[in-house]
């Protein structure tokens, strides 16, 4: 499972997620607010609260489709998310 870091960063940018709701796996980050303007901040946050930049081709909807997907992007970084 992901960081408590992780969890702030993305609850931050889906203002349709109730404080006390859980975010799960595969909650559809859209229909919680995650719009593109979003996206942008969540990329701009991962990689300065990280410390790396995310590779281009990274950068793509399929990434940002849930909690489970960014995480597993997030995780796959070198020296992120352990």
């Amino acid at each position: 499972m992901w960081d408590h870091k992780f969890e702030t960063l993305l609850r931050d940018r889906l203002p349709g997620l109730d404080a006390d709701a859980p975010l799960t796996e595969d909650l559809p980050l859209a229909a919680f607010g995650l719009d593109s303007m979003a996206t942008v901040g969540l990329i701009v946050a991962i990689e300065e609260d990280y410390g790396t930049p995310l590779p281009d081709d990274a950068v793509t909807p399929a990434n940002f489709i849930t909690p489970g997907t960014v995480w597993e992007l997030v995780s796959s970084l070198d020296g992120a998310g352990r």
